[in-house]
């Protein structure tokens, strides 16, 4: 991990390797409790400016039956100075939301619409524990960022 990096296109690495990740999903108003398995590789591109990940789930999804497969882009805006991070998914298109960077925690504000009308905010935050390990939580919430809940935990083990 490159925790004490003086570029910041150096934090990077931190996504690189490949990583089997379990996300246990709570019985919430947003989700029903389930646990998923994907198996996610990270590279970076050989001019050191972009992370890509294919996260691929390990077992069809209950809903629909299919398999999840999501790529990721993560990449350090030198005009904005802020990290990006665009998520691509089959069924939709890129999706671009800003990433904050504190020390070894990760943390990705976005909203997302909903049913009633208007949107819930929602973070997702990754906390690299340690250069094999990498944890992460989902939370929404429904009145501007007073009260928070819980939707997701993950647990992701770099393989290699």
């Amino acid at each position: 991990m490159a925790q004490d990096s003086s570029s910041p296109h150096d934090r990077l690495t931190d996504w690189v390797g490949h990583w089997r990740t379990r996300i246990e999903t709570k019985e919430t108003q947003f989700s029903h409790a389930a646990t998923e398995d994907f198996d996610g590789k990270c590279s970076m591109l050989p001019h050191g400016t972009f992370v890509v990940c294919e996260y691929v789930g390990l077992q069809p999804d209950a809903d629909d039956g299919r398999v999840r497969n999501d790529v990721v882009l993560i990449y350090y805006s030198d005009v904005d100075k802020t990290f990006k991070f665009t998520t691509v998914l089959p069924e939709g298109g890129p999706r671009e939301d800003l990433m904050s960077v504190d020390g070894r925690i990760w943390t990705r504000p976005f909203e997302i619409p909903r049913r009633s009308g208007g949107v819930a905010n929602a973070r997702e935050t990754y906390d690299f524990v340690s250069p094999k390990k990498r944890r992460a939580r989902l939370e929404i919430s429904i009145d501007q960022g007073a009260h928070w809940t819980l939707v997701n935990e993950a647990a992701s083990t770099r393989v290699n």
